[in-house]
């Protein structure tokens, strides 16, 4: 007799996945943003392609997978592949992070992977 298929915690394809939200929500404009970042990175020069995104998620390890929301784990994927393709620095990446949210009062928890009110 064969053992089941390996399923990753990321393949979530035919679980029960609860009670489904049926209203809109709007992009939060960093969600567009990163889309956009996404959608050109893939078209130029194919810098990053949508297998290498997926292989990204898949290394997260589950405690990450499970924090991030679905556009959160698509930005912590391209700035992955960014670092490790030798294209931006993760430093200057979470630098930035930090420069944009300090201009809007906020500070970021790259730790905790939050944002919050500033001091």
């Amino acid at each position: 007799m064969s053992e089941p298929p390996f399923r990753g915690y990321h393949d979530i394809g035919g679980l029960p996945g609860g009670p489904i939200q049926q209203d809109e929500h709007p992009f939060a404009d960093w969600q567009k943003l990163s889309e956009a970042i996404r959608g050109a990175l893939e078209q130029k020069d194919r810098c990053v392609s949508l297998d290498e995104i997926r292989r990204a998620f898949e290394s997260f390890g589950e405690p990450l997978y499970e924090t991030l929301g679905f556009y959160e784990r698509r930005a912590e994927a391209l700035t992955l592949l960014l670092d490790e393709k030798g294209l931006v620095e993760r430093a200057e990446v979470l630098a930035r992070m930090d420069a944009l949210a300090a201009g809007r009062g906020q500070r970021v928890d790259h730790a905790a992977k939050t944002v919050s009110a500033g001091q």
